[in-house]
């Protein structure tokens, strides 16, 4: 017999509703409260109040988001629950005749709701697997308190990533339970962002510090919302470091949302939001060309446009259903300018993308929630040369002529979870399905039309003698169907009143790389109080984590395919190419290793929390990661040692093989704090001290030497011996506040090249002799933001009611040069020295209004 989920979830549903109906009622009552997720909520505060709203008794939730009240007086009474963070819910019960266990699901609080709460509880140990103070969270009241570059939390926050875990497809975004590529909505409708929480979790496809969850704000039954205007000027600035006179710069944004009631009936809601964004920035160009040093400012104008809404309709006790459109725009000009690369050698880009979200949240019965939430979007980007000619590329000297660079991708796509959370004694069951992508992408690739010369030096271009020339020419249009899919099973259960556990699986499936059916991630985490009501917790986990591909392997399998489109290397041409030179070459084709499997990650780690005062604590954990099978490229036809002068298979050219043999290396140790140590300051901190080998950086690296693959074995592009971050803010009175954001890392491996293909593979990564990769240390990096504001209440309710906010900011304080990397090419004019920093000392106003 075929066992159908969908019986499953019938079966389960029966046995809660009678479990339900036959429950003997007695004079407690007894309760859990969760978010929109499912996720338990604990610390929330529970208070009984009669008919005329006097209040009976009070308790609180525990670990697990349970309640009990004792002794409940008969008649009909309200229940009322608050969280910060969360709206407060009012439900209405009656002593003997109310379900038991009484579920409260909590939505997101708007942002005027005030909710009346004790102390600040994030810094409160607990036993709770996603209660790890490691985890990096701030709410919307945090992240107005910080400084923050052009409202640009995400950016804010991942500083406390770790890119390494990050995977092919780059750092994972989750917006209310989904992946997707954008939060769907602006800055000031965000709720909470949260790195790390629960980094075992079988929920998710990415470990803790490889995504970013973000949860948005829900509508309101009463009218609240936020404007912000924010400003800078280059006339307030320090001078970029290598610039010879200060670039003109301005930028101007504006922001804001709106909530409220769409009818008469509270239960039916919206949120609206939009921002405007005007950027007038400029890039730095440092180069040496055969008319000598040029240093010019380069203006990199971009413009960004959004603007979502969404409709909210809560009935029974916390169901809601909801849906709403996004639409985005963004421009760019001359991207890629900069540093070596000249101003004839940039393109202008443009984005859009619409987007429907519709989420569901039913309650079929006490121990039974169910939580859908999908999206449908189409999504256009374009990239276009703004110099129509041959790039010019002189290794560590200068990059000239067109970008060519012309490329245009578009997507439409579908991506939902559909989580059941069934909770029975001491076990609390979630799962359900998780499609993170299936999407019809149409990849354009007109890129290298006319082709790219290289030189090795000044002289060489000078002479005119390139060392390879790359072109590619043919059917530059495809389309494809990406797909992948997940299944989810996770247990969370308490066997001890001190100790949690979580036991979960995750499926992976995605097509195109052999469709492999098999790959299935186990999960485990645990926290454990030595003492049950002590303030040290021991927690710990492992998981599996397979990486995912993205879409630009499977393009390039599918266009390189020694058909469609043909990309030609051709060694040492004339400078310019003779047709019959070009005549002559065989096509390079992309393939696909028959024994190709889906990498995956090994995390684990285990640490010690500690509370030192009532909302603060602080915590010791080792964390460790080996990656397995990972994607690398390998010429598999390149030219044969020891003269490196013919290929093996003389029909081709270059043969990229997209395999699965590399490896990752990493350990960590990692201590901080988080919390309120002191009535005024409240922040977190964090310092890793850690190391990441490698041999493969990403799937389309290849090694030096594509026949000793295993000698690239060396520090990670990535890896940064010292890391430290803070995020805090200091309330010094009712007169100002200040904020800052702290990050000193020590600086990036860079490799050493010769600047030249000695090997003939059509590739410029050849290292001088007996060096090894990644050898030379980058620069470091010191990044010191501080803001100080002052809020106005402008009624006699005050910060009840209508607020506006007057905030200086100020980045990077200090001015520190903040190098990105130093040229690692050995002829290069600037070997061992930058050519680009970060942006110096920059100031901005804001301006908030909220109501």
């Amino acid at each position: 017999m075929k066992f159908s989920p969908a019986l499953l979830y019938l079966l389960l549903f029966i046995a809660a509703t009678l479990q339900a109906q036959t429950a003997k009622p007695d004079h407690s009552l007894h309760g859990v409260v969760q978010d929109q997720s499912g996720a338990v909520i604990p610390n929330a505060i529970v208070v009984v109040r009669s008919q005329k709203g006097n209040e009976t008794s009070r308790t609180s939730t525990d670990e697990r988001g349970s309640f009990t009240v004792p002794d409940l007086a008969s008649g009909s009474m309200q229940l009322e629950v608050a969280k910060e963070g969360f709206r407060t819910m009012l439900v209405p019960i009656k002593a003997g005749s109310s379900r038991q266990p009484l579920r409260i699901v909590m939505p997101i609080a708007s942002v005027a709701e005030n909710v009346s709460v004790a102390a600040d509880t994030s810094a409160q140990l607990s036993t709770e697997i996603g209660q790890n103070q490691s985890g990096n969270v701030m709410d919307a009241n945090a992240l107005d308190r910080i400084p923050l570059f052009d409202q640009d939390y995400i950016t804010t926050m991942s500083r406390f990533l770790d890119p390494d875990s990050t995977g092919t497809s780059g750092t994972s975004l989750v917006v209310n339970g989904v992946e997707a590529n954008g939060p769907g909505v602006t800055a000031s409708a965000i709720q909470s962002v949260k790195i790390n929480q629960n980094p075992y979790t079988a929920l998710y496809s990415r470990p803790g510090r490889a995504r970013i969850e973000i949860t948005t704000k829900g509508g309101t039954p009463q009218f609240h919302g936020s404007a912000t205007f924010l400003t800078r000027n280059s006339i307030f600035d320090a001078s970029n470091a290598f610039a010879e006179t200060r670039p003109s710069e301005q930028r101007t944004y504006f922001e804001g949302s709106i909530t409220g009631p769409l009818s008469h009936s509270s239960k039916t809601t919206f949120l609206a939001s939009l921002d405007a964004d005007k950027d007038d920035q400029q890039e730095i160009v440092v180069a040496d060309t055969p008319g000598g040093p040029i240093n010019q400012n380069v203006p990199n104008p971009k413009n960004h446009y959004f603007l979502s809404g969404r409709a909210f309709h809560d009935y029974g006790q916390a169901n809601q259903l909801w849906a709403g459109y996004s639409y985005e725009h963004a421009t760019t000009r001359n991207d890629g300018v900069g540093g070596n690369v000249l101003p004839e050698s940039g393109s202008d880009t443009l984005f859009f993308e619409h987007e429907i979200n519709v989420g569901h949240i039913f309650i079929a019965s006490p121990k039974l929630v169910n939580s859908l939430h999908f999206l449908v979007g189409h999504y256009d980007w374009q990239q276009h040369s703004i110099n129509d000619a041959p790039q010019i590329e002189v290794s560590g000297a200068f990059t000239g002529g067109g970008a060519q660079a012309d490329e245009r991708r578009t997507e439409y796509h579908f991506d939902g979870t559909d989580i059941v959370t069934y909770t029975t004694g001491r076990h609390e069951l979630k799962f359900g399905i998780d499609i993170p992508d299936i999407s019809r992408r149409g990849f354009d690739d007109w890129s290298n039309q006319l082709g790219t010369y290289s030189f090795a030096d000044l002289s060489a271009y000078a002479s005119g003698q390139p060392f390879l020339y790359l072109t590619q020419r043919g059917e530059g249009h495809i389309n494809f169907l990406e797909t992948t899919f997940a299944g989810i099973f996770e247990d969370t259960v308490r066997p001890r009143p001190n100790l949690s556990l979580s036991l979960g699986v995750r499926y992976y499936w995605q097509n195109y790389f052999h469709d492999i059916p098999y790959n299935f991630a186990p999960r485990f985490g645990f926290a454990w109080a030595p003492k049950p009501k002590g303030r040290t917790v021991v927690r710990g986990g492992a998981g599996v984590f397979y990486d995912r591909t993205g879409p630009s392997p499977i393009a390039d399998l599918l266009h390189f395919n020694g058909v469609r489109l043909k990309r030609y290397l051709v060694d040492s041409p004339s400078y310019p190419v003779q047709p019959a030179q070009l005549a002559a070459v065989p096509t390079s084709i992309v393939t696909l290793d028959p024994q190709q499997r889906i990498p995956y990650s090994l995390q684990y780690g285990v640490g010690i929390e500690q509370q030192l005062n009532a909302a603060t604590s602080v915590f010791a954990n080792y964390v460790g990661m080996r990656g397995i099978d990972r994607f690398r490229s390998r010429d598999v036809n390149a030219p044969l040692p020891p003269t490196y002068t013919a290929r093996p298979n003389l029909a081709l050219g270059q043969n990229r093989q997209i395999e699965s043999e590399g490896y990752l290396k990493s350990n960590a140790l990692e201590v901080g704090f988080r919390g309120r140590p002191t009535k005024y300051l409240t922040g977190q901190a964090r310092y890793n001290l850690g190391k990441t080998y490698n041999d493969s950086p990403w799937i389309g690296g290849f090694p030096a030497n594509s026949y000793a693959p295993n000698a690239d074995w060396s520090r990670s592009n990535n890896d940064q011996r010292h890391k430290f971050d803070m995020l805090a803010s200091l309330q010094a009175g009712k007169w100002i506040n200040f904020g800052t954001a702290l990050s000193i890392y020590s600086g990036k491996p860079v490799n050493i090249t010769t600047g030249s293909d000695d090997n003939h593979d059509g590739l410029t990564i050849d290292r001088p002799a007996g060096v090894p990769r990644n050898i030379m240390h980058g620069p470091s990096f010191i990044g010191f933001d501080l803001n100080a504001g002052h809020e106005f209440t402008l009624t006699k309710e005050g910060k009840k009611g209508p607020v506006a906010s007057l905030t200086l900011n100020a980045f990077n304080v200090l001015n520190h040069p903040n190098y990105t990397t130093y040229i690692g090419v050995v002829g290069s004019p600037f070997y061992g020295r930058p050519v680009q920093a970060e942006p110096p000392r920059r100031m901005q106003l804001n301006l908030e209004f909220k109501f």
